[in-house]
């Protein structure tokens, strides 16, 4: 009997021993807890500042883009409807000038005789439109093409080798550098052709700017040399900061393609820009607004 009372006791007082360490156990850990959460909670919260960004570009034109070229890598900065098929207007003229850089038949000191077909081409602003049996050197021609946008040039450049086959080389070395949106029914860009335009899209034009860059650097720095009288709205109107340079571009307008320029600068660290904009409302717009995509650029 005692040894069963003592039993039951020990066990009681075991029960009671065990219950009293683990509820101290627990309220040590609270207290524990306690003083390591509270200075947390004390110390203010740390916000790390947002990255500034860039404000947003607003572009009143159908396309516009800008792609930039470093020594290791490619990239767009910025694309609008760079995909879309937009009539391209006297962009064309830097497919023209790559033909003729190609073509085995042009030499720089041909003289080449404007026929009455080239010299009926639409007029252009300023200066370029010529007569017929007036004679030129194909480096004139390229410089009035190029320069002043001249389509009496541009024909009768492509009039050498014959229209037709001229548009055909235009047409196959788009092809060759798969340029899948990109069509031309003639070398001005000028008016409709069977209900046809040339058109392109702003980042074939991209693809197209890159070869000229890589293969005939001169059709560019042709575009750089002016001439006797200035062009209005076109790319020496775009203003650029100090330590950038121009490399080169083209401007181009009728109505149913709106104000067309590409514009190609390069920066302090040799970084190139091309800068693409395709159906701007007016030939006045184009530089405007090619020049707010440059502000944008170095913003």
């Amino acid at each position: 009997m005692k040894k069963r009372i003592k039993f039951f006791l020990t066990s009681v007082f075991l029960i009671g021993y065990f219950l009293g360490l683990i509820f101290s156990q627990k309220h040590l850990e609270n207290f524990f807890y306690a003083q390591i959460s509270e200075p947390l909670q004390n110390i203010p919260e740390l916000k790390i500042p947002e990255r500034e960004k860039k404000p947003k570009l607003e572009i009143n034109a159908k396309s516009a883009l800008s792609f930039k070229i470093s020594k290791n890598r490619e990239k767009f900065l910025i694309q609008e409807n760079a995909k879309e098929p937009l009539p391209i207007a006297s962009l064309t003229k830097l497919m023209t000038a790559i033909v003729i850089f190609e073509d085995g038949n042009y030499d720089f000191s041909d003289f080449i005789k404007i026929s009455k077909e080239a010299a009926s081409q639409e007029d252009v602003p300023q200066y370029g439109n010529l007569k017929e049996g007036e004679g030129f050197r194909m480096k004139t021609l390229l410089n009035l093409m190029l320069v002043y946008s001249s389509n009496d040039a541009a024909y009768a450049l492509a009039e050498k080798i014959g229209i037709e086959n001229f548009v055909e080389k235009m047409n196959q070395k788009a092809k060759e550098l798969e340029l899948e949106n990109t069509f031309f029914v003639n070398p001005t860009g000028l008016n409709k052709q069977n209900g046809k335009l040339n058109y392109s899209t702003a980042d074939e034009i991209v693809e197209l700017t890159k070869y000229i860059l890589r293969e005939y650097p001169e059709i560019f720095n042709i575009t750089l040399e002016g001439g006797p009288y200035p062009v209005e709205k076109g790319i020496f109107d775009i203003s650029l900061p100090e330590n950038k340079k121009i490399i080169g571009g083209k401007t181009g307008y009728i109505p149913e393609a709106g104000g067309c320029m590409v514009f190609v600068f390069e920066n302090e660290n040799e970084n190139i820009f091309i800068n693409v904009i395709l159906g701007a409302p007016s030939l006045d717009e184009r530089a405007k607004e090619m020049q707010k995509l440059i502000d944008w650029l170095n913003s």
